[in-house]
């Protein structure tokens, strides 16, 4: 089985954006952001021809960054989980996948850090605080023989791959 986590492009820089009053979770990628995105995706769907299912965060960002990956792969609608929100324990987005993602092949998981790159180490090794540093737009994937038994140190990771776009 393989899950992909994907980090979502670049948005509004935070400090901006709390003067519009709004909620953090409404925050939108940028130009700039979305054009990473892009360029990411062309190289996911290069590296993995066939995902069944991707599932996001429901913030903005992330909802964008997963859209512009679905045009991009040519890939099924996504579903907006909170288990993906930045604030969700690590064994929240294992125990969601245990429960519904077995009949699924490749996953594609879209949200935020320090949750994602948190859920890999997890899942790597147990540890409950990351050693991996996801860049925005960076994406990973992780091997794992069967969602029903995932739990910590039960994967093996395929590639990490950055985007090095200036």
């Amino acid at each position: 089985m393989n899950l992909i986590l994907f980090r979502h492009g670049q948005a509004v820089e935070r400090e901006s954006y709390k003067k519009s009053k709004k909620d953090d979770s409404l925050r939108p990628l940028t130009l700039k952001g979305k054009e990473k995105t892009k360029i990411m995706g062309k190289k996911l769907r290069g590296m993995v021809p066939e995902i069944s299912l991707i599932l996001s965060s429901p913030y903005m960002r992330s909802i964008q960054t997963a859209e512009l990956l679905k045009q991009v792969c040519k890939l099924p609608n996504y579903n907006e989980i909170v288990e993906l929100v930045p604030s969700a324990p690590a064994s929240a987005l294992a125990h969601w996948l245990k429960t519904a993602g077995q009949s699924h092949t490749s996953i594609l998981c879209v949200g935020h850090e320090p949750h994602l790159s948190t859920f890999a180490s997890w899942c790597l090794s147990g540890a409950s605080e990351s050693f991996i540093n996801l860049k925005k737009s960076g994406m990973l994937s992780l091997e794992i023989e069967n969602l029903s038994l995932i739990q910590p140190g039960m994967a093996s990771l395929s590639w990490l791959l950055q985007p090095a776009l200036k």
